[in-house]
């Protein structure tokens, strides 16, 4: 089978990681995949870049979507259907279409030629703008709503009643199948103007080759932390500046433990260059999955109290390693910890109940310590490997061909 790929990028976000992954691990079967992206990390040869958002013409086209207040159709990105990857495509796999690289008109024409899985990663394609809607209800023209313009992606003015009526235009024109990465987020897109999609939940696979256990004094001594704390770890971009991650409410704990000798807190992705204080170590973003596994390993529990979010891969890598996970009860996150087995399930936003779940973990005995960490590693073995996620796909892949080449089939 043939794959064609399309994300905003190809080795960097949650998104692109799993399509990534989906791409090598396909190949690993024998099919034929290659990615058309708006920002190329990687040096795979089958990655091609679409419209390049890095390029001069990129940053006007950004600030153009921005200041018009519309990321759907000031550009184009029709001439995807002229190249030879499309051509030779069985089945078109979309992930994040939005970031300024991809025409969703674009999505029209594609689904007249090929059958099309489009995965939601984020809310942004049943809000008429922003990833994700937070507490934003259901508008009546099945939308959600947006808390307010600067929510990624950003528009400068109030323009939502067109990119409403442009996208139900384009969806009503468009054959597509839904996957979501939760339950959650499918609840979300069945009460949307998309609930007569078709739709599957497939979650999120993570490599546990590369994602394990690895003996926490090993793992401390590799990397250089300390062997008489206990070590919290937080893992988010830009680090207590980045607000849909909880990093206040991380900062807010951090900053009443400072008192605490026998903590010690890893920030990894944080602000700025590598840096150490008292009992906090800030690590700017790492690459290598190797090394990021020795850190989950390294630590005591993982404080993640992200207030939006679907199928977090860094949940499921920190349980592979025997790492278990203190989050808010958002978003897909609860489908992913078995509360009180492999983490802490808090209530949203609730700073105290988040304090009582690390407190929890931290408070654990060894033979609790012991079982949490197998729980984890089981659960991300029995439910989100790899090998899951990618026989899922593929098999829905087949399902959408066969109809899409059916006799019957209504274009």
């Amino acid at each position: 089978m043939n794959v064609l790929q399309i994300n905003t990028t190809d080795a960097r976000g949650g998104a692109a990681k799993v399509a990534y992954l989906l791409k090598i691990e396909s190949e690993k079967r024998g099919h034929t995949t290659s990615m058309f992206v708006g920002r190329k990390y990687s040096d795979n040869e089958k990655v091609y870049l679409l419209n390049d958002v890095q390029s001069f013409t990129g940053k006007i086209r950004r600030k153009l979507a921005y200041y018009l207040a519309n990321d759907i159709d000031v550009f184009s990105s029709d001439h995807i259907l002229k190249t030879e990857e499309f051509k030779k495509a069985d089945v078109i796999h979309c992930h994040n279409l939005h970031s300024n690289y991809f025409n969703l008109g674009t999505l029209e024409k594609i689904s007249r030629f090929k059958p099309v899985v489009w995965t939601f990663h984020d809310m942004w394609p049943i809000t008429a703008h922003c990833a994700h809607a937070f507490d934003g209800k259901l508008k009546e023209s099945g939308f959600f709503t947006c808390p307010n313009l600067d929510i990624y992606p950003p528009i400068a003015w109030h323009n939502e009643k067109y990119l409403e009526k442009r996208r139900k235009q384009i969806y009503e024109k468009s054959n597509f199948h839904i996957v979501t990465p939760s339950k959650w987020l499918g609840d979300k897109v069945g009460l949307s103007i998309l609930k007569d999609k078709p739709l599957t939940v497939i979650y999120n696979g993570i490599d546990t080759e590369v994602f394990k256990p690895i003996p926490q004094a090993k793992a401390r001594l590799d990397i250089g932390l300390p062997l008489n704390k206990k070590i919290v770890l937080t893992v988010a971009k830009r680090g207590k500046f980045n607000l849909w991650k909880g990093g206040g409410y991380a900062q807010e704990i951090i900053n009443s433990s400072r008192d605490r000798s026998d903590l010690y807190f890893v920030n990894l992705g944080g602000n700025g260059n590598d840096h150490l204080q008292t009992n906090i170590k800030t690590v700017s973003y790492v690459k290598d999955e190797t090394l990021l596994a020795k850190y989950y390993s390294a630590a005591n529990v993982l404080l993640y109290p992200s207030i939006a979010d679907n199928c977090p891969l860094v949940v499921l890598e920190a349980q592979a390693c025997g790492l278990p996970v203190i989050a808010f009860n958002t978003g897909g996150i609860p489908e992913l910890i078995e509360h009180q087995k492999t983490g802490f399930i808090a209530d949203y936003k609730n700073l105290d109940d988040l304090k009582t779940g690390l407190n929890f973990i931290l408070n654990l005995n060894d033979i609790q310590i012991k079982n949490f960490r197998e729980d984890s590693v089981k659960n991300i073995a029995d439910n989100f490997s790899k090998e899951l996620m990618v026989n899922s796909y593929i098999q829905l892949y087949q399902k959408e061909v066969s109809a899409f080449n059916s006799p019957d089939m209504s274009q």
